[in-house]
């Protein structure tokens, strides 16, 4: 009896399947020797090059530099003294808006710039805006822990909030790192004087004018004094100080 006969393609799949096989093994091996030609070509790139592409990540902006904006047109990145100037005359105008505005807008560019920083908290607090130049000035200490100023405009700041304690503990730290400055014992002294802690208030404004004598008179006017201005302590001291202008004006003629 004949056997019944096997088609073609059954007896040639086993072939066909072992080819399949032997192609994709080969691709596989030759992908991966292209790979690693790259990456040995790559580890010999000279140095310079190597440099190059990883000053390129991240972009920086370069102080001078001038750049195109949406529409075509070249704006200049703000200038940190003319901005500062600006911002001086819209404040001598009134116009601290403007001021703040334009502070802002060159601290997106120069956002560690200290001179813009206690500006700006300068002129929130000038607006009435306490909370706002707390935080300012916070950043300021944060980044410039050694400057006193940032200590006499952040404790001023925070008495504005009637945040007494921390006010005057901020202040205070300010007078230490620097004893000889005159406007910490006298910022220091109109904190005592609106937290209502007289003999402390009086105590740093008499501090204070050993230091700034007859010229302590125009900063006397001060609102911070109101709680002071009728005690004795605080009477006694002007009375000196208008004593000493007299003596020195009618030395100058």
């Amino acid at each position: 009896m004949l056997k019944p006969q096997i088609p073609l393609t059954k007896q040639l799949a086993p072939l066909i399947i072992f080819l399949a096989i032997v192609i994709l093994c080969t691709l596989v091996i030759s992908n991966r020797r292209a790979a690693k030609k790259r990456a040995q070509e790559a580890a010999i790139l000279p140095m310079e090059e190597q440099q190059l592409r990883m000053e390129l990540s991240p972009f920086k902006y370069s102080g001078n530099m001038v750049m195109e904006g949406d529409y075509g047109e070249r704006s200049s990145i703000p200038r940190v003294d003319s901005t500062l100037q600006q911002a001086a005359d819209y404040c001598d105008n009134g116009e601290f808006d403007q001021a703040e505005d334009v502070l802002r807008t060159a601290l997106v560019f120069h956002h560690t710039n200290p001179k813009l920083l206690s500006m700006l908290g300068s002129v929130l607090y000038m607006q009435g805006k306490y909370k706002d130049a707390e935080m300012v000035f916070r950043r300021q200490a944060f980044l410039r822990p050694n400057d006193t100023s940032v200590y006499n405009n952040l404790g001023a700041a925070l008495a504005k909030q009637r945040k007494f304690r921390e006010a005057i503990t901020t202040a205070e730290k300010g007078l230490r790192m620097e004893p000889a400055s005159s406007i910490a014992a006298l910022n220091l002294s109109g904190i005592h004087s609106m937290a209502g802690n007289t003999e402390k208030a009086i105590e740093y404004f008499k501090k204070a004018y050993d230091m700034l004598g007859e010229r302590i008179l125009p900063l006397s006017g001060d609102p911070n004094f109101d709680n002071i201005r009728n005690q004795e302590g605080f009477r006694k001291i002007i009375d000196q100080a208008r004593e000493k202008s007299f003596h020195g004006s009618q030395a100058d003629k």
